[in-house]
């Protein structure tokens, strides 16, 4: 396959992409004045609940510097959607977790996400969904080897 059709392929990835997380950051804002990354946080936390992470973890899964997730964090703290105490195996670990009211927040975000997901790809035929999915997984799992030191 020509270098032309890979480009055009990573280009229809990149712009798709930037769509639709542009879209869902509005619709998130608009809805429940909240933004991705605080919706990523809540999702983070909500999957290790009740135990919660260590804040270092959960930038590293966000792909995000300590200094942004503490910034995000202690503006989360101040809103009660998630709190923060000393790990007690490790004092010096941060630990994280989320609270009811983060809980609530997490599972109404949550619901919408899925439902908007589905309005912006509704176009696309069961099949269709099921053959992106499998595309994109590929795609993915070939990034990984490509990029992976030997």
């Amino acid at each position: 396959m020509s270098s032309d059709k890979y480009l055009r392929v990573w280009l229809q990835l990149a712009k798709s992409s930037k769509s639709i997380e542009q879209e869902m950051e509005t619709r998130f804002h608009q809805r429940f004045k909240q933004s991705m990354s605080r919706f990523d946080v809540l999702s983070q936390l909500y999957r290790y609940s009740p135990e919660g992470l260590p804040m270092g973890k959960v930038a590293e899964q966000l792909l995000a510097s300590r200094g942004n997730i503490t910034r995000l964090v202690d503006r989360m703290v101040n809103e009660h959607l998630i709190e923060r105490s000393a790990s007690p195996l490790d004092r010096r670990v941060i630990q994280i977790r989320i609270t009811e009211k983060g809980l609530q927040l997490f599972e109404e975000m949550a619901q919408a996400h899925a439902d908007w997901s589905h309005e912006l790809l509704g176009d696309l035929t069961p099949l269709e969904i099921d053959q992106l999915l499998h595309l994109l997984k590929r795609a993915n799992s070939a990034f990984k080897v490509a990029t992976e030191p030997e």
